[in-house]
């Protein structure tokens, strides 16, 4: 058994650099991240005074982020911001920013210091610097990154079929952020790079659906980033939780 009474009984394919949580439904699974975040995050509080993470968007994580909002910590101390987002307006149905001030900064979390991605640049590319200097005064290395996934193996905006994949993926990319263009998916892009989300202390990958163990077991097969991004933090270590 894993944390929290969950199953930790790993599938074949995955790396020993992964650790593998499940639950019988995405509810408590949500419940059960929630409260092992919850723990790391008081941990880093008690220790530095701060916590800092990031959190992806989509339709996953809303009732991990529901979960957040009630969460009983001191959201004061910890930084928060997104791994990726859309160049939408704020107020866009597209939005990341909106799905976190929606369901995550209210109720015992609505003191949370959130920077979002977005800025007032007419592009990505141009508003990267600025949003730079805001995470710039985030505690990095993030005590946690939680990653979302795509059914081709995107994470983040990490994208096989952008231009700009090799440099986000590149470790030696100084660069908290890369700017994307994915030509499978609408929008231009603000994404942390896969360097700053491999330093992160505390990696989850939040997935749910037989689907996503599919795509998992694809990239093992293909052993290939620049195919299917999400072999490049699998390699590395993560922590995968997944509900049916």
């Amino acid at each position: 058994m894993g944390i929290g009474g969950m199953n930790s009984s790993k599938t074949h394919y995955l790396p020993d650099t992964v650790s593998f949580y499940s639950t019988n439904s995405s509810e408590s699974l949500a419940v059960d991240l929630c409260n092992s975040i919850g723990e790391i995050l008081a941990a880093a509080i008690k220790k530095r005074g701060r916590a800092s993470m990031a959190v992806s968007g989509g339709s996953t994580p809303v009732q991990l982020f529901e979960e957040f909002s009630r969460l009983s910590i001191d959201w004061t101390k910890v930084d928060l911001t997104l791994v990726d987002d859309r160049w939408v307006e704020p107020k866009s149905a597209d939005s990341n920013e909106l799905l976190v001030r929606t369901h995550f900064i209210k109720n015992n979390a609505s003191k949370v210091n959130f920077t979002p991605l977005k800025n007032d640049s007419n592009t990505a590319k141009e508003g990267q610097k600025q949003t730079e200097v805001l995470l710039g005064n985030f505690t990095l290395p993030f005590d946690v990154v939680v990653l979302g996934m795509g059914s081709d193996g995107h994470t983040a905006s990490l994208f096989p079929c952008s231009d700009e994949l090799a440099d986000g993926m590149d470790l030696n990319n100084p660069n908290y952020l890369i700017s994307t263009s994915p030509k499978t998916a609408p929008y231009e892009r603000l994404s942390l790079t896969a360097k700053v989300i491999m330093d992160a202390k505390n990696v989850f990958l939040h997935l749910n659906g037989s689907s996503k163990l599919h795509t998992l077991e694809s990239a093992m097969e293909y052993k290939d980033s620049s195919k299917m991004p999400i072999y490049k933090f699998l390699k590395s270590g993560l922590s995968i939780y997944w509900s049916p």
